[in-house]
Parts: C-alpha cells; sequence; structure tokens
C-alpha cells in the first residue's frame, strides 16, 4: 500500500465525485475485478458514453480504460496483477457534446485468488463508508420464498460508527451477486424469515439499541426500525449480539443476546423471545430474560485467564428442550482451548433467567459459530475455527463439525485450510471467520467474513465470501 499518499481520494473530502454515479459493489479475484454500479443522474444512459479507468494506486498511472456498454450494470476487467493494489473511478459523458456529466467515488482494491465467490469487498484504505468504518463484518444468508439467496455484511472498524449494512443478492445459487439495498442504522444484523416475511434483527450500533426492520419486498426497501431494547455504550455496556440463529419452538421465535462491553469485563448471557402469532415490529410483544453473568463457580469452567461468555446458539435439544451454547473465551486460562459453555433456557417461562448447565469439549469455541439441525441425517451440524497453532486466536481453518446429542462433538472435515494449502500470505492476518449458513437441499450454503490478500489483519476482514459446500452429509 502507499503510505506517501497523505490525501487518500478515497476519503469523502477529497473526492471530486459528482453526478449521482455510484460504485455499489467490488469483487476482486484472481487477476479480476467486477465493479457493480448505479447510475441516477438526470440523462438517460443511452445519452452518455460511460468508462472505467483503473489506476495503480502507488503511482496513480493510468493501466487500463474501457466504455462500458450501455445496457450493463457492472464490468469485469481481467488480466490484472495479483497483490497489487487499484484505484477504480468511473466517469460519465455527454454522448454528444462530451461534457462531463458525473465522476463516481473513488474505490480502492487488491487483487488476488480469493476462495469461494466474492459477494462484496472493502479495501482497509478506503474510507468511502468511514461513516460506519472499512471492515465487512457479520455476514448473514436468507434463502427466500422465490428461490433468490439474500446475504448482508454490515461495516466495522474499532470504535468507529458502525452503523451501516449492505445487503446483496443472488438468483443463480450464488454463482453470482448483485448489490440490493442499504440498512441504516444497522449493526450486528441477522436477517430472518417468518410467514414469508422478510426481517433484519440488529443494533443501531455496538452496543446500540436492539432494533428489528422489516421488508415487504425481498430486501429491496426497508420500513423504519422498531425498538425492541435500549441500547447503552462501549464503557457502560449494553446489548450485544451477532447474526446468531432466530429458532422457531414451542410457539416461540428465540435468539440469543448478551449484555456487557469489552470495556466493562464482559458480557452476561440471555435470550429474547416473541409469541410466533405476534406482530413482531410491536415491542411490546417481545420478552427478554434477565442477563446472566458467567461464573467461574460452574462446575468444569477453565482456571485462570479472562473468561467469558459471548454470541450464543439458541438449539433445540433432542428432547424438545432449548438450551445456550456460547462461544467461551478460554485464551490465557487452563485450558485456553477446546470447551464451550451450555445454558439451560426455560421455554415455558419466557422471561426466566437462564440456568447453567454444562462445560462441554467443543473445538474452535474461540471464535463465533452457528449450530443447525440437520432433519435428515438428524444430527446437528456447526462451521467452526478449529485450532492447529499455539495460537488459539487463530482463524484460517474453517471446520464442519458434528455432534447427535449437542455434547459430544466431532470434527467431519476441514472445508477452507489456509495451513496445509501453503499459501503464502502471514497466517495472522488470514480469516475465514464468523460463518452464517443454511442447509441448501445436499449442500450447506455459507457466507463468510474473509480476510485474505491484504486484510489490515484477521480480525478486520476485507471480503464477504459466499462458498458452496456439496454433498455434505458424504
Amino acid at each position: 500500500m502507499n503510505t506517501m499518499l497523505n490525501d487518500n481520494p478515497t476519503k469523502p473530502e477529497n473526492s471530486k465525485a459528482f453526478g449521482n454515479l455510484e460504485i455499489t459493489r467490488m469483487a476482486p479475484g484472481d487477476q479480476r475485478i467486477t465493479i457493480d454500479f448505479s447510475w441516477a443522474g438526470s440523462f438517460k444512459r443511452n445519452e452518455l458514453i460511460l468508462k472505467v479507468l483503473i489506476k495503480d494506486y502507488k503511482t496513480l498511472n493510468e493501466v487500463y480504460t474501457a466504455v462500458i456498454d450501455e445496457d450493463a450494470e457492472y464490468i469485469t476487467i481481467n488480466d490484472l496483477r495479483n497483490g497489487t493494489d487499484y484505484l477504480a473511478e468511473l466517469e460519465a459523458r455527454c454522448r454528444h457534446s462530451g461534457a462531463a456529466a458525473a465522476l463516481s467515488h473513488p474505490r480502492l482494491f487488491r487483487t488476488g485468488f480469493v476462495p469461494g465467490t466474492v459477494i462484496n469487498y472493502i479495501h482497509p484504505e478506503d474510507y468511502t463508508y468511514n461513516s460506519s468504518g472499512r471492515s465487512p463484518a457479520s455476514p448473514s444468508i436468507v434463502r427466500m420464498q422465490d428461490g433468490s439467496l439474500l446475504a448482508s455484511h454490515d461495516i466495522f472498524w474499532g470504535e468507529g460508527g458502525q452503523n451501516l449494512t449492505k445487503v446483496f443478492v443472488s438468483r443463480d445459487n450464488g454463482d453470482t451477486w448483485e448489490y440490493l439495498s442499504d440498512i441504516y442504522p444497522c449493526f450486528w444484523g441477522k436477517l430472518f424469515l417468518h410467514k414469508n416475511i422478510l426481517y433484519m434483527l440488529g443494533t443501531s450500533t455496538e452496543y446500540g439499541a436492539l432494533l428489528i426492520f422489516k421488508s415487504a419486498d425481498s430486501g429491496k426497501t426497508w420500513s423504519k426500525p422498531a425498538h425492541i431494547m435500549d441500547g447503552g455504550s462501549r464503557d457502560e455496556g449494553g446489548p450485544h449480539k451477532a447474526p446468531m440463529p432466530v429458532v422457531n419452538h414451542n410457539g416461540r421465535l428465540w435468539t440469543a443476546i448478551d449484555y456487557g462491553s469489552w470495556s466493562t469485563g464482559g458480557h452476561a448471557s440471555g435470550v429474547i423471545s416473541i409469541d410466533a402469532d405476534q406482530d413482531l415490529m410491536d415491542p411490546e410483544n417481545w420478552i427478554a430474560t434477565p442477563f446472566l453473568p458467567y461464573s467461574t463457580e460452574w462446575e468444569g469452567t477453565i482456571r485462570g485467564g479472562n473468561p467469558g461468555l459471548l454470541e450464543g446458539n439458541v438449539v433445540v435439544t433432542p428432547e424438545g428442550g432449548l438450551v445456550n451454547i456460547l462461544r467461551y473465551h478460554t485464551a490465557g486460562g487452563s485450558p485456553d482451548y477446546g470447551k464451550a459453555v451450555i445454558l439451560n433456557i426455560d421455554k415455558d417461562k419466557p422471561g426466566s433467567m437462564l440456568t447453567f448447565g454444562r462445560v462441554i469439549d467443543f473445538p474452535g469455541n474461540m471464535s463465533k459459530f452457528t449450530i443447525q439441525y440437520d432433519k435428515v441425517s438428524k444430527k446437528y451440524y456447526a462451521l467452526v475455527n478449529r485450532v492447529t497453532t499455539d495460537w488459539v486466536s487463530q482463524r484460517n481453518i474453517l471446520t464442519l463439525i458434528s455432534s447427535h446429542n449437542l455434547f459430544d462433538w466431532k470434527i467431519e472435515r476441514d472445508l477452507i485450510n489456509y495451513e496445509d494449502n501453503g499459501w503464502p500470505e502471514d497466517y495472522t492476518k488470514v480469516g475465514f471467520q464468523y460463518a452464517d449458513w443454511i442447509f441448501d437441499g445436499n449442500d450447506i450454503a455459507a457466507v463468510c467474513r474473509t480476510a485474505v490478500n491484504g486484510a489490515y489483519n484477521f480480525h478486520n476482514a476485507n471480503h464477504l465470501t459466499f462458498h458452496r459446500f456439496k454433498n455434505f452429509r458424504k
């Protein structure tokens, strides 16, 4: 990256953009880039000559230019150099007069091989969305009634605004994607369907108010949010969540919510729920449990370190009960890896505090994971980041695990393994993490917060990627 460019052209204050020409999606790959765009200017597209300009970010020398077809909504550029930072810009000129009609905000990207299909990308030095952040995070996926797939990510940066979520659609089972809409203010959001209506459950920002949005047109536009729970702050604590499953059981919808913050020393665990026949957009219909603090007195918990729980999965047990299985921060403790915590939920008393269940052996406990039950195999599955080094925060392996009973977990196979592929990048800057996924026939369809090809670090990813893991039961 070019540290000599003090006036980063992607910063809004440095941009010369005008005319409502916008780059809406970037998908770099192996020696290539796909750029989606939208035009909302006063001219008709057939009255314009639209060009894409690609510059070497280090020298700002132009390396590629091309005219875009007048009926196109995206352009793919090949034969670029991998591992190179580029600057992309679109310009529109009047076909008859040659006068400038529009110039897009410039965007940065880096080329290189990326596992899966890139849904969207944000370069760590791209300040286009800096009012929210510079890193795609919190992946979420849902299969719509019309057969399309929707995927979303929020935009994160430490101590940033963290208040914008992007939504994308695929109409060919994940092979190609296009930008669909923005949701604001929305962070840590989970897309889900209920009675064929699309919802987004998230917060207004990090530790902000817990909100729910509704879309009547399959994600193209969104309602004003309904306010379920008051927000807090990083310093005082507040609602915390991730794109965790929303489970329909015992006549109610259930999902896990945490409360606290890293600054206050950790997070207490709870769930919110609502009668499945009530209006989800009426905050009065939602019930939150009191939040249960972590206790070192629970049987089987680790010794030492700074342990805590986060990002729980509400799961129906084989006996028809309800539990919350949580990510367990074990770094620095004994043991420092390989444990998760199960808390019990009273499905008949939705306002009751959770109770401690048990500590279980669980590979991949240090990162967010999603557990789903497969009715075909009668197994529970999860995608986790298993650890193979001394660094327990490792996230460069994505692994499928399974269980018959939620207590005993088996490693089925690694789905993406940076360690064994011998890729050249520092593994502390690589992550295939926070995967949200669905059963899709005989496959698993997943979206992943992917850090590779020059991400800021393994945590602050630069891609949202889609993956289809075929015939996972075999």
